[in-house]
Protein backbone atom coordinates (compact mmCIF):
# COMPACT_ATOMS: atom_id res chain seq x y z
CA UNK A 1 0.00 0.00 0.00
CA UNK A 2 1.29 3.44 -0.94
CA UNK A 3 1.91 5.65 2.10
CA UNK A 4 2.67 9.31 2.59
CA UNK A 5 6.29 8.27 3.15
CA UNK A 6 6.41 7.05 -0.46
CA UNK A 7 4.92 10.32 -1.68
CA UNK A 8 7.47 12.36 0.29
CA UNK A 9 10.32 10.25 -1.06
CA UNK A 10 9.23 10.65 -4.70
CA UNK A 11 8.71 14.40 -4.25
CA UNK A 12 12.06 14.75 -2.48
CA UNK A 13 10.61 16.41 0.62
CA UNK A 14 10.19 15.62 4.30
CA UNK A 15 7.16 13.60 5.37
CA UNK A 16 5.85 16.58 7.36
CA UNK A 17 6.11 18.80 4.27
CA UNK A 18 4.25 16.24 2.17
CA UNK A 19 1.55 16.04 4.84
CA UNK A 20 1.19 19.83 5.00
CA UNK A 21 0.98 20.06 1.21
CA UNK A 22 -1.66 17.34 0.95
CA UNK A 23 -3.70 18.94 3.74
CA UNK A 24 -3.55 22.32 2.00
CA UNK A 25 -1.86 23.98 4.98
CA UNK A 26 -0.25 27.37 4.73
CA UNK A 27 3.49 27.85 4.67
CA UNK A 28 4.15 25.36 1.88
CA UNK A 29 5.90 26.76 -1.19
CA UNK A 30 3.56 26.55 -4.21
CA UNK A 31 6.21 24.74 -6.27
CA UNK A 32 6.75 22.25 -3.46
CA UNK A 33 3.01 21.72 -3.10
CA UNK A 34 2.78 21.04 -6.84
CA UNK A 35 5.59 18.47 -6.65
CA UNK A 36 3.89 16.68 -3.77
CA UNK A 37 0.51 16.62 -5.50
CA UNK A 38 2.07 15.31 -8.70
CA UNK A 39 3.88 12.59 -6.74
CA UNK A 40 0.65 11.61 -4.98
CA UNK A 41 -1.16 11.44 -8.31
CA UNK A 42 1.61 9.40 -9.91
CA UNK A 43 1.51 6.88 -7.05
CA UNK A 44 -2.32 6.87 -6.89
CA UNK A 45 -2.01 7.80 -3.23
CA UNK A 46 -5.31 7.82 -1.32
CA UNK A 47 -5.13 9.24 2.25
CA UNK A 48 -6.55 7.12 5.05
CA UNK A 49 -9.43 9.31 6.32
CA UNK A 50 -9.34 7.80 9.82
CA UNK A 51 -5.59 8.25 10.22
CA UNK A 52 -5.82 11.69 8.72
CA UNK A 53 -8.47 12.66 11.24
CA UNK A 54 -6.37 11.39 14.13
CA UNK A 55 -3.29 13.31 12.99
CA UNK A 56 -4.97 16.56 12.05
CA UNK A 57 -7.88 16.44 14.53
CA UNK A 58 -10.03 17.02 11.46
CA UNK A 59 -12.94 14.87 10.38
CA UNK A 60 -13.68 16.85 7.20
CA UNK A 61 -17.31 16.57 8.25
CA UNK A 62 -19.54 19.64 8.46
CA UNK A 63 -22.76 19.27 10.44
CA UNK A 64 -25.87 21.05 9.21
CA UNK A 65 -28.76 21.53 11.61
CA UNK A 66 -32.02 22.13 9.78
CA UNK A 67 -34.83 23.19 12.09
CA UNK A 68 -38.49 24.09 11.76
CA UNK A 69 -41.83 23.77 13.54
CA UNK A 70 -42.33 20.26 14.92
CA UNK A 71 -45.68 19.91 13.19
CA UNK A 72 -44.22 20.39 9.72
CA UNK A 73 -41.81 18.60 7.43
CA UNK A 74 -39.02 21.12 6.88
CA UNK A 75 -38.49 19.70 3.41
CA UNK A 76 -41.82 21.21 2.37
CA UNK A 77 -39.88 24.49 2.30
CA UNK A 78 -38.14 24.70 -1.12
CA UNK A 79 -35.73 27.34 0.20
CA UNK A 80 -34.31 24.89 2.75
CA UNK A 81 -34.08 22.15 0.12
CA UNK A 82 -32.06 24.34 -2.24
CA UNK A 83 -29.77 25.62 0.52
CA UNK A 84 -29.03 22.06 1.71
CA UNK A 85 -28.42 20.92 -1.88
CA UNK A 86 -25.96 23.69 -2.73
CA UNK A 87 -24.10 23.48 0.59
CA UNK A 88 -23.71 19.72 0.19
CA UNK A 89 -22.57 19.97 -3.44
CA UNK A 90 -19.99 22.65 -2.63
CA UNK A 91 -18.64 20.76 0.40
CA UNK A 92 -18.32 17.58 -1.66
CA UNK A 93 -16.43 19.43 -4.40
CA UNK A 94 -13.90 20.56 -1.79
CA UNK A 95 -13.47 17.12 -0.21
CA UNK A 96 -15.77 17.64 2.77
CA UNK A 97 -18.81 15.67 3.86
CA UNK A 98 -22.17 17.13 4.91
CA UNK A 99 -23.95 15.60 7.90
CA UNK A 100 -27.61 16.66 7.99
CA UNK A 101 -29.53 16.77 11.28
CA UNK A 102 -33.24 17.61 11.11
CA UNK A 103 -34.83 18.82 14.35
CA UNK A 104 -37.80 20.82 15.54
CA UNK A 105 -37.07 24.37 16.62
CA UNK A 106 -37.46 23.54 20.32
CA UNK A 107 -34.87 20.74 20.01
CA UNK A 108 -32.22 22.88 18.33
CA UNK A 109 -30.60 24.20 21.52
CA UNK A 110 -30.12 20.64 22.81
CA UNK A 111 -28.79 19.35 19.49
CA UNK A 112 -26.01 21.93 19.08
CA UNK A 113 -24.00 20.90 22.21
CA UNK A 114 -24.49 17.19 21.41
CA UNK A 115 -22.99 17.58 17.95
CA UNK A 116 -20.06 19.68 19.16
CA UNK A 117 -19.27 17.36 22.08
CA UNK A 118 -19.39 14.26 19.85
CA UNK A 119 -16.46 15.67 17.83
CA UNK A 120 -18.03 14.12 14.76
CA UNK A 121 -17.63 17.29 12.72
CA UNK A 122 -15.38 20.32 12.37
CA UNK A 123 -18.02 23.04 12.10
CA UNK A 124 -21.74 23.82 12.26
CA UNK A 125 -24.09 25.36 9.73
CA UNK A 126 -27.52 26.31 11.06
CA UNK A 127 -30.41 26.48 8.59
CA UNK A 128 -33.85 27.76 9.48
CA UNK A 129 -32.93 28.65 13.07
CA UNK A 130 -35.71 30.55 14.83
CA UNK A 131 -33.85 31.21 18.07
CA UNK A 132 -33.51 34.75 19.31
CA UNK A 133 -30.23 36.37 18.23
CA UNK A 134 -28.85 36.94 21.73
CA UNK A 135 -29.55 33.44 23.04
CA UNK A 136 -28.25 31.75 19.89
CA UNK A 137 -25.09 33.86 19.91
CA UNK A 138 -24.36 33.02 23.56
CA UNK A 139 -24.76 29.29 22.93
CA UNK A 140 -22.59 29.21 19.81
CA UNK A 141 -19.89 31.27 21.52
CA UNK A 142 -19.75 28.73 24.39
CA UNK A 143 -19.37 25.89 21.87
CA UNK A 144 -16.07 27.36 20.63
CA UNK A 145 -16.39 25.80 17.18
CA UNK A 146 -16.74 27.53 13.79
CA UNK A 147 -20.45 28.20 13.30
CA UNK A 148 -22.41 29.80 10.51
CA UNK A 149 -26.05 30.80 10.19
CA UNK A 150 -27.72 30.92 6.77
CA UNK A 151 -30.80 32.70 5.42
CA UNK A 152 -31.03 35.10 8.38
CA UNK A 153 -28.48 37.53 9.67
CA UNK A 154 -27.17 37.50 13.22
CA UNK A 155 -25.68 40.36 15.19
CA UNK A 156 -22.95 38.56 17.15
CA UNK A 157 -19.41 39.13 15.87
CA UNK A 158 -18.52 35.56 16.90
CA UNK A 159 -20.96 33.88 14.50
CA UNK A 160 -20.62 33.90 10.72
CA UNK A 161 -23.73 34.50 8.62
CA UNK A 162 -24.76 34.36 4.97
CA UNK A 163 -28.13 35.93 4.31
CA UNK A 164 -30.13 38.18 2.06
CA UNK A 165 -30.87 41.75 2.99
CA UNK A 166 -34.13 40.83 4.69
CA UNK A 167 -35.03 44.42 5.46
CA UNK A 168 -34.71 45.18 1.75
CA UNK A 169 -37.04 42.25 0.99
CA UNK A 170 -39.79 43.83 3.06
CA UNK A 171 -39.03 47.28 1.71
CA UNK A 172 -39.08 46.29 -1.99
CA UNK A 173 -42.35 44.36 -1.66
CA UNK A 174 -44.16 47.12 0.20
CA UNK A 175 -42.74 49.92 -1.96
CA UNK A 176 -43.98 48.13 -5.09
CA UNK A 177 -47.48 47.78 -3.62
CA UNK A 178 -47.50 51.48 -2.75
CA UNK A 179 -46.37 52.36 -6.28
CA UNK A 180 -49.36 50.35 -7.54
CA UNK A 181 -51.66 52.58 -5.49
CA UNK A 182 -52.09 50.44 -2.35
CA UNK A 183 -52.00 52.22 1.01
CA UNK A 184 -53.89 49.77 3.20
CA UNK A 185 -51.40 46.88 3.14
CA UNK A 186 -51.56 43.81 5.36
CA UNK A 187 -48.42 41.99 6.50
CA UNK A 188 -48.19 38.30 7.46
CA UNK A 189 -44.76 37.50 8.89
CA UNK A 190 -43.03 35.18 11.32
CA UNK A 191 -42.07 35.08 14.98
CA UNK A 192 -40.93 38.37 16.51
CA UNK A 193 -37.41 38.66 18.01
CA UNK A 194 -35.89 36.54 15.21
CA UNK A 195 -33.76 38.86 13.09
CA UNK A 196 -35.03 37.71 9.68
CA UNK A 197 -38.66 38.19 10.70
CA UNK A 198 -38.01 41.56 12.31
CA UNK A 199 -35.95 42.77 9.34
CA UNK A 200 -38.68 41.97 6.80
CA UNK A 201 -41.26 43.62 9.04
CA UNK A 202 -39.05 46.69 9.50
CA UNK A 203 -38.62 46.93 5.73
CA UNK A 204 -42.42 46.97 5.44
CA UNK A 205 -42.63 49.74 8.05
CA UNK A 206 -39.85 51.71 6.34
CA UNK A 207 -41.67 51.78 3.01
CA UNK A 208 -44.91 52.86 4.72
CA UNK A 209 -43.11 55.65 6.56
CA UNK A 210 -41.41 56.95 3.42
CA UNK A 211 -44.82 57.11 1.72
CA UNK A 212 -46.36 58.96 4.67
CA UNK A 213 -48.65 56.05 5.58
CA UNK A 214 -49.42 55.65 9.28
CA UNK A 215 -48.53 52.34 10.91
CA UNK A 216 -51.59 50.20 11.70
CA UNK A 217 -50.75 47.26 13.95
CA UNK A 218 -54.11 45.63 13.19
CA UNK A 219 -52.67 44.92 9.74
CA UNK A 220 -49.68 42.96 11.11
CA UNK A 221 -50.03 39.20 11.72
CA UNK A 222 -47.31 36.87 13.03
CA UNK A 223 -47.23 33.41 11.43
CA UNK A 224 -44.55 30.72 11.17
CA UNK A 225 -43.44 30.84 7.51
CA UNK A 226 -45.46 27.77 6.51
CA UNK A 227 -48.48 27.53 4.23
CA UNK A 228 -51.07 26.95 6.94
CA UNK A 229 -50.08 30.13 8.77
CA UNK A 230 -50.65 32.08 5.56
CA UNK A 231 -54.18 30.67 5.48
CA UNK A 232 -54.92 31.42 9.14
CA UNK A 233 -53.13 34.76 8.86
CA UNK A 234 -55.58 35.96 6.21
CA UNK A 235 -58.49 34.88 8.43
CA UNK A 236 -57.06 36.90 11.33
CA UNK A 237 -56.28 39.86 9.12
CA UNK A 238 -59.78 40.08 7.68
CA UNK A 239 -61.40 39.75 11.09
CA UNK A 240 -59.32 42.25 13.03
CA UNK A 241 -58.14 44.90 10.53
CA UNK A 242 -59.85 48.26 11.01
CA UNK A 243 -60.19 48.47 7.21
CA UNK A 244 -59.95 45.55 4.81
CA UNK A 245 -56.54 45.68 3.12
CA UNK A 246 -56.34 46.16 -0.63
CA UNK A 247 -53.05 44.23 -0.68
CA UNK A 248 -51.16 41.72 1.47
CA UNK A 249 -47.42 41.12 1.73
CA UNK A 250 -46.52 37.70 3.11
CA UNK A 251 -42.93 37.42 4.30
CA UNK A 252 -42.40 34.24 2.28
CA UNK A 253 -43.96 32.45 -0.67
CA UNK A 254 -45.29 29.46 1.26
CA UNK A 255 -47.46 31.76 3.34
CA UNK A 256 -48.53 33.50 0.13
CA UNK A 257 -49.82 30.17 -1.20
CA UNK A 258 -51.81 29.68 2.00
CA UNK A 259 -53.05 33.26 1.82
CA UNK A 260 -54.20 32.72 -1.76
CA UNK A 261 -56.24 29.68 -0.68
CA UNK A 262 -57.80 31.61 2.22
CA UNK A 263 -58.78 34.53 0.02
CA UNK A 264 -60.45 32.16 -2.42
CA UNK A 265 -62.23 30.48 0.51
CA UNK A 266 -63.52 33.89 1.60
CA UNK A 267 -64.81 34.59 -1.91
CA UNK A 268 -62.14 37.21 -2.61
CA UNK A 269 -60.26 37.28 -5.90
CA UNK A 270 -56.53 37.82 -6.40
CA UNK A 271 -55.70 40.42 -7.62
CA UNK A 272 -59.13 41.92 -8.41
CA UNK A 273 -60.23 42.20 -4.76
CA UNK A 274 -56.93 41.91 -2.89
CA UNK A 275 -53.43 41.99 -4.36
CA UNK A 276 -50.80 39.59 -3.01
CA UNK A 277 -47.00 39.56 -3.01
CA UNK A 278 -44.65 36.98 -1.50
CA UNK A 279 -40.94 36.63 -0.88
CA UNK A 280 -38.18 34.11 -1.84
CA UNK A 281 -39.22 33.18 -5.42
CA UNK A 282 -39.60 29.45 -4.80
CA UNK A 283 -39.88 27.24 -7.93
CA UNK A 284 -42.93 27.14 -10.23
CA UNK A 285 -44.70 30.26 -8.99
CA UNK A 286 -45.15 31.28 -12.63
CA UNK A 287 -47.19 28.11 -13.21
CA UNK A 288 -49.91 29.00 -10.70
CA UNK A 289 -53.36 29.93 -11.99
CA UNK A 290 -52.52 33.39 -10.72
CA UNK A 291 -48.71 33.72 -11.11
CA UNK A 292 -47.32 35.11 -7.84
CA UNK A 293 -45.43 38.39 -7.78
CA UNK A 294 -42.59 37.99 -5.31
CA UNK A 295 -39.18 39.11 -4.10
CA UNK A 296 -36.44 36.82 -5.46
CA UNK A 297 -33.59 35.79 -3.18
CA UNK A 298 -30.36 34.18 -4.51
CA UNK A 299 -30.82 30.99 -2.49
CA UNK A 300 -28.34 28.83 -4.43
CA UNK A 301 -25.63 31.47 -4.02
CA UNK A 302 -26.36 31.61 -0.28
CA UNK A 303 -25.71 27.87 0.04
CA UNK A 304 -22.51 27.99 -2.00
CA UNK A 305 -21.08 30.96 -0.11
CA UNK A 306 -21.99 29.38 3.23
CA UNK A 307 -19.97 26.27 2.37
CA UNK A 308 -17.01 28.27 1.03
CA UNK A 309 -17.01 30.53 4.10
CA UNK A 310 -16.88 27.66 6.58
CA UNK A 311 -14.20 25.82 4.55
CA UNK A 312 -12.11 28.98 4.34
CA UNK A 313 -12.35 29.42 8.09
CA UNK A 314 -11.24 25.83 8.72
CA UNK A 315 -8.36 25.87 6.24
CA UNK A 316 -7.14 29.41 6.85
CA UNK A 317 -6.69 32.24 4.40
CA UNK A 318 -10.42 32.96 4.26
CA UNK A 319 -11.09 36.09 2.20
CA UNK A 320 -14.88 36.20 2.55
CA UNK A 321 -16.39 38.64 5.07
CA UNK A 322 -17.80 37.26 8.31
CA UNK A 323 -21.22 38.65 7.45
CA UNK A 324 -22.26 38.15 3.82
CA UNK A 325 -25.45 39.93 2.76
CA UNK A 326 -26.91 39.40 -0.72
CA UNK A 327 -29.47 41.65 -2.38
CA UNK A 328 -33.02 40.60 -3.40
CA UNK A 329 -34.87 41.54 -6.59
CA UNK A 330 -38.52 42.15 -7.47
CA UNK A 331 -40.22 39.60 -9.78
CA UNK A 332 -43.43 41.04 -11.21
CA UNK A 333 -46.06 38.50 -12.28
CA UNK A 334 -49.85 38.56 -12.04
CA UNK A 335 -50.97 38.75 -8.41
CA UNK A 336 -50.79 42.53 -7.95
CA UNK A 337 -53.01 45.02 -9.75
CA UNK A 338 -52.75 48.76 -9.95
CA UNK A 339 -55.47 50.78 -8.22
CA UNK A 340 -53.88 54.15 -8.89
CA UNK A 341 -56.29 56.86 -9.86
Amino acid sequence: MVTIKDVAKLAGVAISTASNALNNKYGVNPKTRKKVLEAASQLNFVPNPIAKGLVTSSTRNISMILSGPSSFNVFTNPVFVEVVRTITATLNEKGYHALLNIVSSNEEFDMIPKIVQSRASDALILIGSRQEDEELSKLLKRMNTPSLVVIRGITSADVFAVSVDNRQCGYLATKYLIEMGHYNIGFIGSLPKVSMAEDRLNGYFQALKEAGIDRDNSLVIHGDYYQESGFTGVKQLLSRASHRPTAIFTANDLMALGAMEALQYEGLRVPEDISLIGCDNIPNLHLLRIPLTTIANPVAEIGKLAALKIIGELEGGDELPDKIVLQPELRVRGSVRSIRR
